[in-house]
Protein backbone atom coordinates (compact mmCIF):
# COMPACT_ATOMS: atom_id res chain seq x y z
CA UNK A 1 0.00 0.00 0.00
CA UNK A 2 1.39 3.38 -1.03
CA UNK A 3 2.68 5.57 1.81
CA UNK A 4 1.48 8.79 0.12
CA UNK A 5 -2.16 7.72 0.15
CA UNK A 6 -4.89 10.11 1.33
CA UNK A 7 -8.48 9.08 2.10
CA UNK A 8 -11.24 11.70 2.25
CA UNK A 9 -13.97 10.10 4.31
CA UNK A 10 -17.48 11.57 4.38
CA UNK A 11 -19.51 10.72 7.46
CA UNK A 12 -22.87 11.58 8.99
CA UNK A 13 -21.08 14.32 10.94
CA UNK A 14 -18.20 15.85 9.06
CA UNK A 15 -15.42 15.17 6.57
CA UNK A 16 -12.28 13.37 7.71
CA UNK A 17 -8.83 13.07 6.17
CA UNK A 18 -7.01 9.80 6.77
CA UNK A 19 -3.28 9.61 6.05
CA UNK A 20 -1.15 6.48 5.88
CA UNK A 21 0.86 5.88 9.03
CA UNK A 22 2.91 2.71 9.29
CA UNK A 23 0.64 -0.23 8.48
CA UNK A 24 -2.50 1.75 9.20
CA UNK A 25 -4.03 5.18 8.86
CA UNK A 26 -4.67 8.12 11.15
CA UNK A 27 -7.80 10.22 10.63
CA UNK A 28 -8.54 13.81 11.59
CA UNK A 29 -11.60 15.99 11.15
CA UNK A 30 -11.37 18.49 8.28
CA UNK A 31 -14.72 20.20 8.83
CA UNK A 32 -18.35 20.30 7.65
CA UNK A 33 -19.61 18.82 10.91
CA UNK A 34 -23.27 19.52 11.60
CA UNK A 35 -24.04 19.90 7.88
CA UNK A 36 -25.62 16.48 7.40
CA UNK A 37 -24.34 13.29 5.85
CA UNK A 38 -21.66 13.49 3.14
CA UNK A 39 -22.99 10.70 0.94
CA UNK A 40 -20.91 11.20 -2.22
CA UNK A 41 -17.10 11.35 -2.45
CA UNK A 42 -15.56 14.80 -2.21
CA UNK A 43 -14.52 16.13 -5.63
CA UNK A 44 -11.02 17.44 -6.28
CA UNK A 45 -11.34 19.99 -9.07
CA UNK A 46 -10.25 18.84 -12.51
CA UNK A 47 -7.79 21.77 -12.86
CA UNK A 48 -7.17 23.14 -9.36
CA UNK A 49 -5.97 20.36 -7.01
CA UNK A 50 -6.43 22.54 -3.92
CA UNK A 51 -10.07 23.20 -4.77
CA UNK A 52 -12.53 20.70 -3.28
CA UNK A 53 -16.31 20.37 -3.60
CA UNK A 54 -18.47 18.57 -1.04
CA UNK A 55 -22.21 17.88 -0.99
CA UNK A 56 -23.96 17.74 2.37
CA UNK A 57 -27.26 16.27 3.44
CA UNK A 58 -28.56 19.43 5.13
CA UNK A 59 -26.55 22.41 3.88
CA UNK A 60 -26.09 21.97 0.14
CA UNK A 61 -22.72 22.25 -1.61
CA UNK A 62 -19.52 23.64 -0.07
CA UNK A 63 -16.20 24.56 -1.68
CA UNK A 64 -12.69 24.71 -0.30
CA UNK A 65 -9.83 26.59 -1.98
CA UNK A 66 -7.11 25.31 0.36
CA UNK A 67 -7.34 21.53 0.31
CA UNK A 68 -10.12 21.24 2.86
CA UNK A 69 -8.85 23.57 5.59
CA UNK A 70 -11.62 26.12 5.07
CA UNK A 71 -15.05 25.81 3.45
CA UNK A 72 -17.57 28.20 1.93
CA UNK A 73 -21.20 27.53 1.08
CA UNK A 74 -21.94 27.79 -2.68
CA UNK A 75 -25.68 27.38 -3.03
CA UNK A 76 -26.85 30.25 -5.26
CA UNK A 77 -29.67 28.77 -7.36
CA UNK A 78 -29.64 25.43 -5.54
CA UNK A 79 -33.28 25.06 -4.55
CA UNK A 80 -32.80 21.91 -2.46
CA UNK A 81 -29.93 21.43 -0.02
CA UNK A 82 -30.36 17.71 0.57
CA UNK A 83 -27.45 16.55 -1.61
CA UNK A 84 -27.14 12.88 -2.55
CA UNK A 85 -24.74 13.00 -5.52
CA UNK A 86 -22.15 15.44 -6.83
CA UNK A 87 -20.01 14.96 -9.97
CA UNK A 88 -17.71 17.02 -12.18
CA UNK A 89 -16.98 16.42 -15.83
CA UNK A 90 -13.22 15.77 -16.14
CA UNK A 91 -12.84 17.87 -19.31
CA UNK A 92 -15.40 20.67 -19.19
CA UNK A 93 -15.42 21.12 -15.41
CA UNK A 94 -19.22 21.28 -15.33
CA UNK A 95 -20.68 20.28 -11.97
CA UNK A 96 -23.94 18.39 -11.46
CA UNK A 97 -25.78 17.85 -8.19
CA UNK A 98 -28.50 15.28 -7.51
CA UNK A 99 -30.82 16.17 -4.64
CA UNK A 100 -33.87 15.20 -2.68
CA UNK A 101 -36.57 15.94 -3.69
CA UNK A 102 -35.44 14.45 -7.00
CA UNK A 103 -33.79 17.23 -9.00
CA UNK A 104 -30.55 17.81 -10.89
CA UNK A 105 -28.73 21.15 -10.82
CA UNK A 106 -25.84 22.20 -13.06
CA UNK A 107 -23.03 24.72 -12.57
CA UNK A 108 -20.73 25.94 -15.33
CA UNK A 109 -18.79 28.34 -13.10
CA UNK A 110 -17.26 26.17 -10.39
CA UNK A 111 -20.32 26.26 -8.17
CA UNK A 112 -20.69 30.04 -8.02
CA UNK A 113 -24.21 29.57 -9.39
CA UNK A 114 -26.52 26.66 -10.17
CA UNK A 115 -29.30 26.18 -12.72
CA UNK A 116 -32.16 23.74 -12.34
CA UNK A 117 -32.35 20.98 -14.99
CA UNK A 118 -36.06 21.42 -14.52
CA UNK A 119 -37.41 19.27 -17.35
CA UNK A 120 -36.60 16.26 -15.16
CA UNK A 121 -39.51 17.14 -12.87
CA UNK A 122 -41.96 17.18 -15.79
CA UNK A 123 -41.44 13.51 -16.69
CA UNK A 124 -44.78 11.69 -16.48
CA UNK A 125 -43.22 8.85 -14.48
CA UNK A 126 -42.45 11.15 -11.54
CA UNK A 127 -45.94 10.46 -10.22
CA UNK A 128 -44.62 7.00 -9.31
CA UNK A 129 -41.34 8.16 -7.76
CA UNK A 130 -41.29 7.56 -4.03
CA UNK A 131 -39.20 6.52 -1.03
CA UNK A 132 -40.08 4.01 1.70
CA UNK A 133 -39.53 6.32 4.68
CA UNK A 134 -41.98 9.17 5.32
CA UNK A 135 -42.52 11.68 3.78
CA UNK A 136 -41.90 9.26 0.86
CA UNK A 137 -39.96 11.78 -1.24
CA UNK A 138 -37.53 10.34 -3.80
CA UNK A 139 -33.98 11.56 -4.44
CA UNK A 140 -31.32 11.34 -7.17
CA UNK A 141 -28.97 8.97 -5.38
CA UNK A 142 -26.30 8.70 -8.07
CA UNK A 143 -25.06 10.54 -11.14
CA UNK A 144 -22.44 9.45 -13.66
CA UNK A 145 -20.92 11.31 -16.61
CA UNK A 146 -19.27 10.25 -19.84
CA UNK A 147 -15.71 11.51 -20.25
CA UNK A 148 -16.02 11.27 -24.04
CA UNK A 149 -19.47 12.86 -24.33
CA UNK A 150 -20.01 15.85 -22.00
CA UNK A 151 -23.73 15.90 -22.90
CA UNK A 152 -24.42 12.37 -21.63
CA UNK A 153 -25.67 12.04 -18.04
CA UNK A 154 -27.07 9.00 -16.28
CA UNK A 155 -28.66 8.95 -12.85
CA UNK A 156 -30.32 6.59 -10.40
CA UNK A 157 -33.47 7.69 -8.57
CA UNK A 158 -34.34 6.09 -5.25
CA UNK A 159 -37.05 5.08 -5.96
CA UNK A 160 -37.68 5.99 -9.60
CA UNK A 161 -35.62 3.78 -11.93
CA UNK A 162 -32.83 5.19 -14.15
CA UNK A 163 -32.73 8.65 -15.73
CA UNK A 164 -30.76 9.76 -18.79
CA UNK A 165 -30.01 13.07 -20.49
CA UNK A 166 -28.42 13.26 -23.93
CA UNK A 167 -28.09 17.05 -23.96
CA UNK A 168 -26.33 18.07 -20.77
CA UNK A 169 -29.44 18.10 -18.59
CA UNK A 170 -31.80 20.10 -20.81
CA UNK A 171 -34.11 17.12 -21.32
CA UNK A 172 -34.46 13.73 -19.64
CA UNK A 173 -35.81 10.24 -20.14
CA UNK A 174 -36.88 7.71 -17.51
CA UNK A 175 -35.43 4.26 -18.33
CA UNK A 176 -37.54 1.56 -16.72
CA UNK A 177 -37.56 -1.60 -18.80
CA UNK A 178 -36.12 -4.55 -16.90
CA UNK A 179 -34.61 -2.57 -14.00
CA UNK A 180 -35.79 -2.20 -10.40
CA UNK A 181 -37.59 1.00 -9.39
CA UNK A 182 -35.34 1.04 -6.29
CA UNK A 183 -32.26 2.19 -8.23
CA UNK A 184 -29.06 2.94 -6.29
CA UNK A 185 -26.32 3.56 -8.86
CA UNK A 186 -25.76 3.41 -12.62
CA UNK A 187 -22.49 3.27 -14.58
CA UNK A 188 -21.45 2.97 -18.19
CA UNK A 189 -18.44 0.75 -18.87
CA UNK A 190 -15.31 2.73 -19.88
CA UNK A 191 -14.43 0.19 -22.57
CA UNK A 192 -18.00 -0.10 -23.90
CA UNK A 193 -20.29 2.94 -23.48
CA UNK A 194 -23.31 0.94 -24.69
CA UNK A 195 -22.99 -1.36 -21.67
CA UNK A 196 -24.61 0.00 -18.51
CA UNK A 197 -24.64 -1.60 -15.10
CA UNK A 198 -27.08 -0.49 -12.42
CA UNK A 199 -27.30 -1.52 -8.79
CA UNK A 200 -30.53 -1.46 -6.84
CA UNK A 201 -32.21 -2.58 -3.66
CA UNK A 202 -32.93 -5.87 -5.38
CA UNK A 203 -29.67 -6.70 -7.15
CA UNK A 204 -27.60 -5.83 -10.24
CA UNK A 205 -28.89 -5.10 -13.74
CA UNK A 206 -27.08 -4.87 -17.10
CA UNK A 207 -28.06 -3.09 -20.31
CA UNK A 208 -26.40 -3.74 -23.68
CA UNK A 209 -28.20 -0.93 -25.51
CA UNK A 210 -27.44 2.23 -23.57
CA UNK A 211 -30.23 1.76 -21.04
CA UNK A 212 -33.21 1.06 -23.28
CA UNK A 213 -33.49 -2.46 -21.82
CA UNK A 214 -31.99 -4.01 -18.68
CA UNK A 215 -31.70 -7.59 -17.46
CA UNK A 216 -31.03 -8.80 -13.94
CA UNK A 217 -27.51 -10.12 -13.44
CA UNK A 218 -27.33 -11.70 -10.02
CA UNK A 219 -25.55 -15.05 -10.49
CA UNK A 220 -23.50 -15.64 -7.34
CA UNK A 221 -25.10 -12.83 -5.30
CA UNK A 222 -26.65 -14.23 -2.12
CA UNK A 223 -27.39 -10.70 -0.93
CA UNK A 224 -29.27 -8.14 -3.01
CA UNK A 225 -29.35 -4.73 -1.27
CA UNK A 226 -26.49 -3.25 -3.26
CA UNK A 227 -23.77 -0.70 -2.55
CA UNK A 228 -21.73 1.07 -5.24
CA UNK A 229 -19.56 -0.53 -7.91
CA UNK A 230 -15.78 -0.12 -8.13
CA UNK A 231 -13.96 -0.70 -11.40
CA UNK A 232 -10.47 -2.16 -11.68
CA UNK A 233 -8.57 0.62 -13.50
CA UNK A 234 -6.28 -1.77 -15.36
CA UNK A 235 -8.76 -4.58 -16.06
CA UNK A 236 -12.11 -3.10 -17.17
CA UNK A 237 -13.98 -6.40 -16.89
CA UNK A 238 -13.25 -6.65 -13.15
CA UNK A 239 -15.79 -5.06 -10.77
CA UNK A 240 -16.14 -4.97 -7.00
CA UNK A 241 -19.22 -4.36 -4.87
CA UNK A 242 -20.84 -5.03 -1.52
CA UNK A 243 -24.36 -6.11 -0.71
CA UNK A 244 -26.47 -6.40 2.40
CA UNK A 245 -28.98 -9.12 3.19
CA UNK A 246 -31.67 -6.64 4.22
CA UNK A 247 -32.51 -2.95 3.60
CA UNK A 248 -31.62 -0.17 6.10
CA UNK A 249 -34.64 -0.36 8.44
CA UNK A 250 -33.54 -3.88 9.40
CA UNK A 251 -29.87 -3.04 9.97
CA UNK A 252 -30.83 -2.31 13.59
CA UNK A 253 -31.77 -5.94 14.17
CA UNK A 254 -29.38 -7.94 16.38
CA UNK A 255 -27.80 -9.65 13.37
CA UNK A 256 -27.37 -6.31 11.60
CA UNK A 257 -27.02 -5.88 7.84
CA UNK A 258 -25.21 -9.18 7.14
CA UNK A 259 -22.88 -7.62 4.55
CA UNK A 260 -20.81 -9.50 1.97
CA UNK A 261 -18.26 -8.33 -0.61
CA UNK A 262 -18.17 -9.54 -4.21
CA UNK A 263 -15.98 -9.46 -7.32
CA UNK A 264 -17.00 -9.98 -10.93
CA UNK A 265 -14.50 -10.99 -13.61
CA UNK A 266 -16.95 -10.51 -16.50
CA UNK A 267 -18.48 -7.04 -16.06
CA UNK A 268 -21.27 -8.18 -13.81
CA UNK A 269 -22.49 -11.33 -15.53
CA UNK A 270 -21.60 -13.35 -12.43
CA UNK A 271 -20.20 -12.66 -8.97
CA UNK A 272 -17.90 -14.37 -6.48
CA UNK A 273 -18.04 -13.71 -2.75
CA UNK A 274 -14.83 -12.41 -1.14
CA UNK A 275 -14.08 -13.42 2.44
CA UNK A 276 -10.36 -13.32 3.22
CA UNK A 277 -9.71 -11.43 6.45
CA UNK A 278 -13.34 -10.33 6.84
CA UNK A 279 -15.60 -11.17 9.78
CA UNK A 280 -17.57 -14.35 9.22
CA UNK A 281 -20.71 -12.37 9.93
CA UNK A 282 -20.45 -8.65 9.11
CA UNK A 283 -23.18 -6.83 11.02
CA UNK A 284 -22.23 -3.34 9.75
CA UNK A 285 -23.41 -2.18 6.31
CA UNK A 286 -21.22 -0.77 3.58
CA UNK A 287 -22.28 2.71 2.46
CA UNK A 288 -18.98 3.66 0.79
CA UNK A 289 -16.79 1.83 -1.71
CA UNK A 290 -13.94 3.15 -3.82
CA UNK A 291 -10.83 2.13 -5.71
CA UNK A 292 -7.48 3.79 -6.38
CA UNK A 293 -6.46 4.67 -9.93
CA UNK A 294 -2.77 4.48 -8.98
CA UNK A 295 -3.07 1.18 -7.08
CA UNK A 296 -5.17 -1.00 -9.40
CA UNK A 297 -5.71 -3.84 -6.91
CA UNK A 298 -6.73 -1.59 -3.99
CA UNK A 299 -10.36 -1.62 -2.88
CA UNK A 300 -11.66 0.40 0.11
CA UNK A 301 -14.90 -0.04 2.05
CA UNK A 302 -16.38 2.34 4.64
CA UNK A 303 -18.93 0.90 7.03
CA UNK A 304 -21.84 2.13 9.13
CA UNK A 305 -19.93 1.20 12.31
CA UNK A 306 -17.23 3.78 11.48
CA UNK A 307 -14.60 1.31 10.31
CA UNK A 308 -12.66 1.33 7.03
CA UNK A 309 -11.41 -1.85 5.40
CA UNK A 310 -8.97 -2.28 2.53
CA UNK A 311 -7.92 -4.99 0.14
CA UNK A 312 -4.60 -4.48 -1.59
CA UNK A 313 -4.72 -7.66 -3.64
CA UNK A 314 -7.88 -7.38 -5.71
CA UNK A 315 -10.20 -8.65 -3.01
CA UNK A 316 -8.35 -11.81 -2.03
CA UNK A 317 -7.83 -10.50 1.51
CA UNK A 318 -9.00 -7.54 3.61
CA UNK A 319 -7.84 -5.79 6.76
CA UNK A 320 -9.28 -3.04 8.92
CA UNK A 321 -7.27 0.20 8.76
CA UNK A 322 -9.51 2.62 10.67
CA UNK A 323 -12.18 2.59 13.35
CA UNK A 324 -14.01 4.91 15.69
CA UNK A 325 -15.34 7.29 13.03
CA UNK A 326 -18.97 8.38 12.73
CA UNK A 327 -21.10 6.36 10.33
CA UNK A 328 -19.38 6.52 6.93
CA UNK A 329 -21.20 7.58 3.76
CA UNK A 330 -18.42 8.10 1.19
CA UNK A 331 -14.70 7.61 0.53
CA UNK A 332 -12.45 9.29 -2.01
CA UNK A 333 -8.81 8.39 -2.66
CA UNK A 334 -5.92 10.53 -3.85
CA UNK A 335 -2.14 10.73 -3.46
CA UNK A 336 0.13 13.50 -2.20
Amino acid sequence: MATDLLLYIGTVNGLYLAESEGNGFKARLLGLQGKGAIRFPVIIDHKEPRRFYAGTGLAGVWRSEDGGKGWREINEGLVYKEVWSLVQHPKTGALYVGTGPSSVFKSADGGDSWSDCEQLKSLPETIDWTFPRPPHVSHVKHLTLSEDDPMLIFGAVEEGWIIRSLDGGKSWQNLKEGVSIDAHTVYYMPDNPALLIATAGEGVYRSLDGGAHFEESATGLERRYMAQLVFHPARPRVLFTAAMAVPPPFWRRPEGADTAFYRSENQGLSWKRLSGGLPEYFTAASRALCGDAEEPDAFFAGMTDGTVWVSGDGGESFRQILGGLPQIGSIGVTHR
